[in-house]
């Protein structure tokens, strides 16, 4: 599927176009141009560069990937703000974008492109073939060791089947003679797949052989690589596919397919499959792994897209606590709130779970550490002598520690903790700190940092309804609120028939089979505007002003907001539609017209009554 982005010549493929902007991530592109220093919640703000201004009114959500100024009402998304910034087109935006992050866009008729992109069908579909198969073998009689090892690890047959575990059968060839009979014989292929290893023969053999399989799903559910694991205690433990043309180790996350849809307002990374897996059976709905050790920059930007507060629960080993220091870094730097989940008496929390069950695990999660609290108690282990705390080793990495942490009032407060527990004063401890701060930017002492932001001011409110263009308040929130919670449009049968005639409508229709299918957010909401306006006035500017207010309109509860802005819309429109009827009834001379007429009358009478029910899905 392309869309139309300027003249018939420019046409990008939506596939390039999801791909740059997942490569750009917001706030490292506007930051080019804008200074970010001050941040209030989860948004960043600065100096608007669309108007003069002297106090910061411009806005950037990392979170929602979106932009907006209080001041000149500009915003969207990242392309929209190259559009802004650069004065340019929308695909000579999404081109800049694009060399940027080092994407192809293929020009009109590029034969080199086509021909990556057919790859890059085929080997999805031999990805989702070889799945096929591995669940089928798992069911099958062959599959009873695979099936033995899951109720040894007490999995749930439903959780297997949402994740599609599978079983490699212990032969050479098996998926490759399977695969072969479905019409894939290119070898080149076939090995890119990463399925497949070429012998010292010269032919390629299955890669896995008698392991349980875990297909690997990118966050739109396609799959794209595998990971098998030994049925028993033999090495290696696990086998990963290499890195594809589809797949790219540290750019994916295991079960965020899945986890993205939680509607919990943090998300919980593990290290390995099964420990994802657990926790969704526990009902951790909103767990993910890593697929690897420590998080790498560009799993926190995906991380970031989805979630503003992130809970590591890594394996509880020494490996395992150096990739969360790793992580914590590289979390933190992309403004995220990060905490750290210790698990007790257990090495990984599959096996707590297991040992204790679900409910002390979340629990667990209740009491995880916030950043500096593990930080500091890392180094109190690592301080241990002898079976004791060495006070001058622990004060020495602990002092070091709280020197890096950029607001004062929070290095006051760990200061005043670290005093009580190496019995020294809070002064001498706050005099060590700011010694390696001097130290370490060659002054005396760095300003406390600013704590606190007072929120833009929004002079103007949205308007009630316009009158040509017709786009109602109620229609603005419906939408945003149906990017933010995409299930809404299932669940309170949302349709564009609920929309006014004309932009608002032709954004919806655009809006809903997104939202149905789990690729819809804000920042594609914002894209779809791309084109529309009401009364001359860009829409995706307006769906950018109330995405960044949704917290300030809504708190926490966006469902019950868009449960009652629903109601109000649907009774709006209800409304117009009696109106019309009823000028209609007044205007009509036949006497059958009128019965008619007066049927429909009665049938919206009735419908506008049962508008004043609460609707079945708001709970």
């Amino acid at each position: 599927m392309r869309k139309e982005v300027g003249p018939i010549s420019n046409l990008i493929p939506e596939s390039v176009i999801e791909e740059v902007k997942a490569r750009n991530e917001l706030v490292s592109v506007v930051e080019q141009y804008v200074h970010l220093d001050r941040k209030s919640g989860s948004n960043y703000f600065g100096l608007c560069p669309f108007h003069g201004e002297k106090t910061p009114s411009f806005s950037v959500s990392p979170p929602k990937q979106i932009y907006y100024c209080f001041g000149c009402h500009k915003g969207g998304d990242v392309i929209h703000f190259i559009m802004d910034i650069e004065k340019c087109s929308y695909p000579q935006a999404i081109r800049l974008l694009a060399e940027r992050a080092g994407v192809a866009i293929p020009e009109p008729d590029d034969e080199a492109w086509r021909q990556r992109h057919e790859k890059q069908k085929a080997l999805q579909n031999i990805c989702l073939e070889a799945a096929r198969q591995f669940y089928r073998n798992l069911m099958a009689a062959a599959g009873q060791p695979a099936r033995q090892y899951i109720q040894r690890r007490a999995l749930a047959s439903s959780v297997c089947r949402k994740f599609g575990l599978g079983y490699a059968l212990e032969e050479w060839n098996g998926l490759l003679r399977h695969l072969n009979q479905l019409g894939f014989t290119d070898e080149e292929l076939l090995l890119q797949s990463g399925l497949f290893r070429r012998g010292k023969s010269g032919g390629l053999y299955d890669l896995f052989r008698h392991r349980l399989m875990f297909p690997i799903f990118d966050a739109m559910g396609r799959i794209i690589a595998f990971g098998g694991r030994v049925l028993d205690d033999s090495q290696p433990k696990y086998i990963n596919s290499p890195e594809t043309p589809l797949y790219t180790k540290g750019r994916h996350l295991y079960a965020l397919n899945v986890a993205k849809s939680s509607k919990k307002d943090q998300m919980v990374i593990v290290e390995g499959y099964m420990d994802a897996i657990a926790l969704h059976q526990a009902g951790v709905d909103n767990a993910v792994a890593s697929l690897g050790t420590a998080l790498t920059e560009n799993q926190a930007q995906l991380l970031r897209k989805y979630t503003e507060q992130v809970v590591i629960a890594y394996d509880a080993d020494a490996a395992g606590q150096a990739a969360t220091l790793r992580s914590l870094e590289t979390l933190s730097q992309r403004g995220l709130k990060v905490t750290v989940l210790q698990v007790p008496d257990a090495k990984d929390p599959d096996e707590f779970i297991r040992l204790h069950g679900p409910e002390r695990f979340h629990a667990l999660i209740d009491k995880s550490l916030p950043l500096l609290d593990y930080k500091l108690a890392v180094a109190r282990r690592n301080s241990i002598s002898q079976g004791a705390v060495d006070p001058l080793a622990y004060q020495d990495e602990a002092c070091q520690i709280l020197a890096r942490e950029e607001n004062a009032i929070v290095r006051e407060l760990y200061a005043t903790r670290l005093a009580e527990e190496i019995h020294a004063s809070t002064e001498s401890v706050l005099q060590e700190i700011e010694r390696r701060l001097g130290a370490s930017s060659g002054e005396s002492a760095r300003p406390a940092a600013r704590t606190h932001l007072d929120r833009p001011g929004t002079d103007q409110e949205l308007p009630e309804s316009t009158s040509r263009e017709s786009l109602s308040r109620e229609e603005l929130y419906v939408l945003t609120l149906l990017a933010a919670e995409p299930s809404l449009a299932e669940e309170a049968r949302i349709t564009a028939e609920d929309f006014s005639p004309g932009p608002v409508r032709t954004l919806a229709e655009s809006a809903l089979p997104r939202a149905r299918d789990g690729t819809l957010d804000l920042s594609v909401l914002i894209e779809l505007c791309a084109d529309l306006t009401v009364r001359d006035y860009p829409l995706h500017d307006l769906v950018a002003r109330v995405s960044m207010r949704l917290d300030e309109l809504f708190g926490q509860n966006l469902r019950q907001g868009a449960a009652e802005q629903l109601w109000r819309l649907r009774k709006q429109r209800l409304r117009q539609q009696l109106e019309t009827l009823q000028r209609q009834y007044q205007e009509q001379t036949d006497e059958a017209g009128r019965s008619r007429l007066k049927q429909d009358i009665l049938a919206l009478t009735r419908r506008l009554t049962e508008l004043k029910q609460k609707p079945d899905w708001q709970s």
